[in-house]
């Protein structure tokens, strides 16, 4: 009998098996201290167990007000393809409701987004980031 997929708002989530996850994806994996902080720190995020094995998780960054940013959308790859992503959509974007913008960056979802009512942008997107961040370094410990 298959399990029943557990979606939990704000729920305990280990570093270790964020990790995991965006390793899964071949996103990078970072220090657990920056996972756990990103979690911590995000205004919302959703997790998706099958059992004791996370398999799916996005995070809402907002200031409450105005803007929102939906980030680390991730679904394991054996689970793609069964609504999780959608599901977990749904969730981030009732946490933003009253916002008056709610973004998101993707590079290989954009049918996936527009089919969840957001619009294609005009507007371009920059990043800065700094000498001996762990973005995009391997975790080894």
């Amino acid at each position: 009998m298959a399990t029943e997929l557990i979606y939990e708002l704000n729920g305990p989530v280990r570093p270790e098996e964020v990790n995991a996850l965006y390793a899964a994806v071949g996103w990078p994996t970072r220090p657990l201290a920056v996972v756990a902080g990103s979690m911590a720190g995000s205004t919302a995020y959703v997790t998706v167990r099958d059992g004791d094995r996370l398999v799916g998780t996005g995070r809402l960054l907002s200031d409450g007000h105005v803007l929102g940013y939906i980030n680390s959308m991730v679904i394991h790859p054996d689970y793609q393809g069964r609504g999780i992503g959608s599901r977990i959509l749904e969730m981030l974007t009732e946490q933003a409701r009253g916002l008056e913008m709610l973004f998101l960056y993707t590079d290989s979802a954009d049918a996936f987004y527009q089919r969840h009512g957001f619009e294609r942008s005009e507007k371009r997107l920059y990043v800065k980031r700094w000498p001996g961040s762990a973005t995009g370094r391997e975790e080894v410990g």
